[in-house]
């Protein structure tokens, strides 16, 4: 009930903010099945480790040669575009292992997440949560899941109520072709948002207003007794 649940936005919606520099940042999550459970011998506490024979993996194949696609980087030069990759960062560890091209830029932990957001016209991913941050800011999203049904079956978390398809915040894309075409059609139009997505994300967060830490702030005084003053 609204009496145990208060509406208010999330906090950290409120530090998002516009400073585009036409980046279209390819940002997809973590696979647990490319990933071992060890020990941390200092910290006495078990932490994922990236597997040796990540190089092998089709999600490393995926990934280096969606950002090596020669058709995809001449689009983003004619339209002045620049394609970036922004790895989990789980996948940080074997950064070195992808390609590298001067029309690529490659983010690491320096980059935060909501300077990416900013700085991004278009974002493609895959099922991560950082798609929810850019609707946010009502920019479009590319869904690449070339990998759907072994991502489901095999990672730490189970396909839920979410839709991608009839939820989602952008097209899904199931394979390296299509995830191309849907981000040459996006440059071609100025990466605009399109309505049928803007609809969705408007219908989707309750605020896009910038105050969720002032509700929170007036619940709080609000219910001083609550907390005990």
């Amino acid at each position: 009930t609204e009496k145990e649940i208060w509406l208010t936005g999330m906090p950290r919606y409120d530090l998002l903010h516009h400073n585009e520099k036409r980046y279209i940042t390819i940002m997809p999550t973590w696979r647990k099945t490319l990933m071992s459970r060890v020990m941390d011998e200092e910290l006495h506490t078990p932490m994922w480790v990236i597997n040796d024979d990540f190089e092998q993996s089709s999600y490393f194949r995926f990934y280096n040669e969606l950002v090596n696609n020669e058709k995809l980087l001449e689009n983003a030069r004619r339209y002045g575009y620049t394609i970036c990759f922004m790895p989990h960062t789980m996948v940080l560890p074997k950064i070195d292992l992808f390609t590298k091209n001067p029309d690529v830029i490659f983010f690491d932990l320096n980059k935060s997440c909501r300077e990416v957001f900013a700085e991004s016209d278009l974002m493609v991913t895959d099922y991560s949560s950082v798609a929810f941050d850019f609707a946010y800011l009502e920019k479009p999203v590319v869904y690449s899941q070339f990998d759907r049904e072994e991502f489901f079956a095999g990672h730490s978390y189970s396909e839920g109520y979410f839709d991608y398809e009839r939820d989602g915040f952008g097209e899904v894309a199931y394979n390296a072709e299509d995830t191309v075409e849907l981000i040459i059609e996006y440059m071609k139009n100025g990466c605009k948002l399109k309505p049928e997505y803007k609809k969705r994300s408007n219908e989707f967060f309750a605020f896009q207003d910038k105050n969720c830490c002032r509700r929170i702030c007036d619940k709080i005084i609000e219910n001083d007794e609550f907390f005990g003053k």
